[in-house]
């Protein structure tokens, strides 16, 4: 994570003599429509508000928050796992996390949720100039407050790509909550690097919960003309092959290679013939997210298929 889009937009009360506005200005534009309020004494361009992405919003609330609070802001939280890149499978909840001391106490006041903890310069980072929580005690915090799903989502995303259950542990051990550490120890033992992305984190935690069979994750097949391919789930014993959002995951950029859409839904159909072709034939199994909404979707659908 580098900078962060709409921070050289921002427009700040205190920051009168860069801007030429006052205060009263400022709000006159935003009920005019022209700027957006990120918060008390901040605004952005609403023409650079509206260009942003959801996760793009959240992370220039926090840049807001931190600019209007100089020098006495941490990011925590959901606000730390959006400064990362943290994909989150929650609404976001409209507030700006920070980490205050425990003398002031956990609260919520002015759009702000205010974590309270004991040792505030404990496990730090900076981001794009914003001090944040680093990113392992980030995925410890989310595990201590989230639900299980969203945690083990952070968890594995942090696996994959910077850092390791060591890590995690060492950090763990370095804070030594009082309250959490066995939700927080339940994540770290399920949380798996090799789950894919969101999607096959909330299936993989849905399979756990509902006492199926774990599956193999990426697990590589060949065949006389090669490698077909890693696939999201494979349960050996019953011969199943389990995909998540297959036909969708593929159109992203970087899967996409220079193929247009029609060419990587082609290249997908082959993939699966290929792998129905396999000597032990297995049975491919493919769900999107409105599988995993609600809850017992999935395992009706495993079930149908022989996972047991």
């Amino acid at each position: 994570m580098h900078a962060i889009r709409g921070t050289e937009s921002l427009l700040l009360v205190r920051h009168r003599n860069h801007t030429g506005l006052s205060s009263s200005a400022l709000n006159r534009l935003a009920a005019r429509g022209e700027l957006t309020s990120l918060r008390s004494g901040a605004f952005v361009r609403t023409a650079v508000w509206n260009a942003l992405s959801s996760d793009e919003r959240i992370r220039l609330e926090v840049a807001a928050a931190a600019a209007v609070h100089r020098g006495s802001f941490t990011a925590t939280h959901r606000s730390s796992a959006a400064l990362w890149g943290v994909p989150r499978i929650r609404r976001h909840d409209g507030l700006v996390h920070q980490r205050v001391s425990a003398s002031t106490g956990t609260r919520t006041e002015a759009g702000i949720r205010k974590h309270a903890v004991a040792d505030t310069e404990l496990h730090l980072a900076e981001i794009a100039g914003i001090v944040t929580t680093n990113l392992e005690r980030t995925v410890l915090d989310l595990a201590a407050t989230e639900p299980f799903a969203a945690a083990v989502t952070a968890a594995d995303w942090a696996l994959r790509h910077h850092t390791t259950k060591d890590r995690l542990v060492a950090t763990l051990e370095e804070w030594s909550p009082t309250r959490g550490r066995a939700r927080i120890e339940r994540v770290i033992a399920f949380a798996d690097g090799r789950s894919g992305g969101p999607g096959e984190s909330v299936s993989r935690v849905q399979i756990h919960e509902c006492g199926l069979t774990p599956p193999v994750l990426q697990q590589r097949f060949d065949d006389e003309m090669g490698l077909i391919g890693f696939v999201d789930f494979f349960w050996p014993d019953f011969d199943v092959i389990g995909e998540f959002d297959g036909l969708v995951k593929y159109r992203k950029p970087e899967f996409m290679n220079g193929r247009t859409d029609s060419e990587v839904v082609v290249d997908e159909k082959r993939r699966e013939d290929r792998l129905r072709a396999l000597p032990q034939d297995p049975t491919v199994s493919r769900w999107i997210w409105a599988t995993l909404r609600p809850v017992g979707q999935l395992e009706s659908q495993l079930r149908r298929v022989g996972v047991r």
